[in-house]
């Protein structure tokens, strides 16, 4: 196996899961909205790309969603509950993805710097911490302090700057390892000139594509 200067994993679908826990199904029911609406509302991308670059936080971004929710809401005495129905979604921030956890883990106990690259809020943070997963990583790539959002080249740009300050001196970009759940991530990142794979549960981390 290469041994790579840097291994960097993807948030959300490969560190964390949201679906265990999940619950836009109920809130949807509670509320008489068609299923898959929360959803489609939250990451409508006049909601979401502002968040995830930085122009709006989460707890802004929250409010927007409820905002946003309240036309679809057939009744009105139901509308007047979209806060209270809605704390379960936001209190609900994933769990961690055991078997990465464990690659994770497995990468730290030999000696290797991982960074975890985020198209992510301001509460990303807190969420590791949350979650106990902040300590698997030496740093946090997160698009929302870069101000641009994968898969846009800037900022795996923004990202490799990150790394090579955090680790002192210049990184060539092959030595970057990276994955993620999104084949135009993956796509952008192998253009960019890291060594990238598509995520699965087996992936094999440190192996080319």
């Amino acid at each position: 196996m290469r041994r790579h200067t840097a291994y960097v994993f993807d948030l959300d679908g490969v560190v964390r899961d949201f679906a265990p826990g999940d619950a836009n199904a109920a809130i949807e029911a509670a509320l008489g909205l068609p299923a898959g609406h929360v959803a489609a509302t939250a990451f409508r991308p006049d909601l979401l790309l502002p968040t995830i670059t930085g122009r709006q936080t989460f707890d802004e971004w929250y409010a927007a969603i409820c905002l946003a929710l309240g036309p679809a809401v057939p009744e009105p005495a139901r509308a007047a509950r979209i806060d209270e129905h809605m704390e379960a979604w936001r209190a609900h921030r994933g769990t961690p993805v055991e078997e990465t956890v464990e690659r994770l883990r497995s990468l730290r106990a030999d000696g290797h710097r991982t960074y975890v690259f985020t198209n992510g809020t301001d509460l990303v943070p807190q969420e590791l911490e949350l979650l106990g997963l902040a300590r698997l990583f030496d740093g946090l790539l997160n698009s929302a302090d870069f101000g641009v959002a994968k898969p846009d080249p800037a900022a795996y740009a923004a990202a490799h700057r990150v790394i090579e300050s955090d680790l002192g001196r210049r990184v060539d970009r092959a030595d970057v390892w990276f994955t993620d759940d999104r084949q135009d991530n993956v796509d952008a990142a192998c253009e960019f000139g890291w060594e990238a794979v598509l995520f699965t549960r087996t992936t094999n981390v440190g192996q080319p594509a």
